[in-house]
């Protein structure tokens, strides 16, 4: 026997629960021009991302995309997010249409990643990046490429010539994030 608690709403049955998620998708339609589940999917396979690294980019918490794409959440309420999505769609299209070619997209994610909108004032909001998002962007970066072992070789190999190049390659490719945070904000401007 089910017990009513004050304040407490009924568990919705699941066609209650289908029609919310309907909803909820053309509300996403009506404000960003299709379901964000839809755009996401595009986005992954133009790309060739996953939905984790997606929601990186975005600057959002993984579940958080997948509630956005499933439909349980209809809006991005960070701005920052809107304009970086924004940036990936048009990339998608550039990819799609042969514009950008796929050797030049990662790059281009580090750009979108560490772009700070603009609020319609001109005030900045977010145009500073935390240090463990750009750590995360770099080490993504080296670990899209080569494995720990293979940037250790690397780093190995050019050392003796290049030993500040060498030590990025150990640090953002090979090392903790923690170490490669505090080599960033003591390298840091």
């Amino acid at each position: 026997m089910t017990r009513y608690v004050p304040g407490r709403r009924a568990a919705a049955t699941p066609d209650e629960q289908t029609a919310l998620l309907d909803r909820n998708q053309a509300q996403q339609a009506a404000v960003y021009g299709e379901p964000l589940g839809t755009v996401f999917g595009r986005v992954s396979e133009q790309l060739g991302l996953t939905q984790s690294r997606i929601a990186a980019i975005l600057g959002l918490s993984s579940p958080m995309l997948s509630q956005l794409a499933s439909g349980h959440r209809v809006k991005i309420g960070n701005p920052v997010a809107v304009k970086r999505l924004q940036a990936l769609v048009e990339l998608t299209a550039a990819v799609a249409a042969g514009r950008v070619q796929l050797a030049d997209v990662e790059p281009r994610l580090v750009e979108v990643a560490a772009q700070a909108a603009v609020i319609t004032q001109g005030t900045p909001s977010g145009a500073i990046i935390a240090p463990t998002a750009a750590v995360r962007i770099v080490q993504g970066l080296f670990r899209s490429v080569a494995s720990a072992e293979d940037l250790l070789d690397a780093a190995a190999m050019i050392a003796g010539r290049h030993p500040e190049i060498a030590q990025m390659l150990r640090v953002f490719g090979a090392g903790r994030t923690a170490d490669a945070v505090a080599h960033f904000e003591s390298s840091a401007l």
